[in-house]
C-alpha cells in the first residue's frame, strides 16, 4: 500500500475547491494511506483521513519554509495547484495539477514572475496534469513541456439537476422574475464588463441580468442555492476570454438551463455543440446569442443534459489513482 500526501487547502476556493473535495472522497479504501494537509481539521468532505493542520497562506514565503516539515515521509505528494514546494521534502515523487496559465497571461509583473518560477519547477513533477487540451498547449507555449496528462473534470449530476421552482431562493437572492445568469469572480479575464454591456443591448422584455460570485455585485453563492439558481435563469452566460476548462456551463447544462459562452480558450472544447457561442469582445454578438438561446431554448437544453454525461468525477478520479499508482511505482 502506497503512502500518499495531498494538499487540500484551497478545497474552498472556487473551480480548483470543486475538484478537490469531488476528486480526494474517491482514494477512501482504493489502496493509498492518505494524509489531508488541511486548513483546520473537522471538515466533513475530508472525514476518514488522517490530517495535518496547515494553514499558512498558499503562494506565501511561510507555505515554502513549512512544506518540508508539514509534508509527512511518504511515496508521493500532490499538490492540486501548481503552488509546489521549492525546498526538499520527504515524497519520494511527485505529481501536480497545473490547471492553466492564467496568471502567466493576466496576472500582474510580480504575480507573473512567481507563477513563472514556480509552475516551471510544477512541470518538472514527476507526473503532471492538466484539465484540457487547451490548458496543455498553452502551459507548453509558456512554460515549457513536461510529463502532462489531460483529464477532463466531471460534474456532479447529483447535485446539479433541475429544481422546482424555488420562491426561498428567489427571495434570498432578490432575483427577478426572469433572468439571464453569470457565475463567477470578478477578475479581469471574466469579462464581466462586457458582459454588462452587451445586455444592454439584449432586446427581450423584462429579461434582467444576474450577475453572482466572488467581488461581484450579486457577492457569494451558497454552493447549495446553485442548483436552484441555475434551474431558475433563463438561459447562463459565460463571457470569459479564458479558461483553463471552464466548470459552470457544464453544471448549468446538467440543471437544464441553456448556455451562452465564449467561443476563447477552451469553452469550445468543453461544451461542444451544447452551447451558443460569441466572440467575447462582440458585445453585439453576445447580444444576440443571448437573444436566440432565450428564444428557443429547448434544443440546447437537450444538447446539454447530453454534454454532461461525458465530463464523470469517477471516471475522473479513477485516471487520478492510476496516475498515482504509476508515479508511485515507476
Amino acid at each position: 500500500m502506497s503512502d500518499l500526501c495531498i494538499d487540500v487547502r484551497m478545497a474552498f476556493s472556487s473551480g480548483i475547491g470543486t475538484y478537490i473535495r469531488e476528486i480526494v472522497p474517491y482514494f477512501t479504501g482504493a489502496g493509498f494511506r492518505v494524509t489531508l494537509l488541511v486548513n483546520q481539521v473537522g471538515d466533513a468532505w475530508c472525514e476518514g483521513f488522517e490530517q495535518i493542520v496547515f494553514n499558512a497562506g498558499i503562494y506565501s514565503v511561510k507555505e515554502q519554509l513549512l512544506f518540508p516539515l508539514k509534508i509527512p515521509a511518504c511515496d508521493l505528494f500532490w499538490s492540486p495547484h501548481y503552488n509546489v514546494p521549492l525546498l526538499p521534502i520527504r515524497a519520494k515523487k511527485r505529481m501536480a495539477t497545473i490547471h492553466d496559465a492564467c496568471h502567466l497571461i493576466f496576472g500582474s509583473r510580480l504575480e507573473k514572475l512567481y507563477a513563472k518560477w514556480v509552475m516551471g519547477r510544477a512541470l518538472r513533477s514527476d507526473q503532471v496534469i492538466t484539465v484540457s487540451q487547451f490548458s496543455k498547449k498553452e502551459i507548453e507555449r509558456v512554460v515549457g513541456k513536461g510529463n502532462v496528462e489531460v483529464i477532463p473534470i466531471g460534474v456532479n449530476v447529483e447535485r446539479f439537476k433541475r429544481t422546482a421552482v424555488s420562491e426561498e431562493v428567489r427571495k434570498k437572492y432578490r432575483l427577478p422574475k426572469r433572468f439571464a445568469l453569470f457565475i463567477g469572480n470578478q477578475k479581469p479575464h471574466k469579462n464581466i464588463e462586457g458582459l454588462e454591456r452587451a445586455f444592454a443591448k439584449v432586446k427581450v422584455p423584462g429579461l434582467e441580468l444576474v450577475v453572482m460570485g466572488k467581488g461581484t455585485r450579486g457577492g457569494i453563492v451558497d454552493d447549495r442555492d446553485l442548483a436552484a439558481l441555475y434551474s431558475l435563469a433563463e438561459v447562463f452566460v459565460f463571457p470569459s476570454f479564458y479558461e483553463g476548462f471552464g466548470l459552470p456551463p457544464l453544471e448549468a447544462m446538467s440543471c437544464g438551463c441553456p448556455t451562452v459562452v465564449s467561443n476563447a480558450a477552451s469553452m469550445p472544447e468543453v461544451c461542444g455543440e451544447a452551447s451558443l457561442y460569441f466572440n467575447p469582445a462582440n458585445e453585439e454578438e453576445m447580444a444576440r446569442a443571448i437573444e436566440k438561446a432565450v428564444g428557443d431554448p429547448q434544443v440546447l437544453v437537450e444538447k446539454g443534459l447530453k454534454r454532461v454525461k461525458q465530463f464523470d468525477w469517477k471516471k475522473c478520479a479513477e485516471r487520478h489513482m492510476q496516475l498515482c499508482e504509476e508515479a508511485c511505482h515507476a
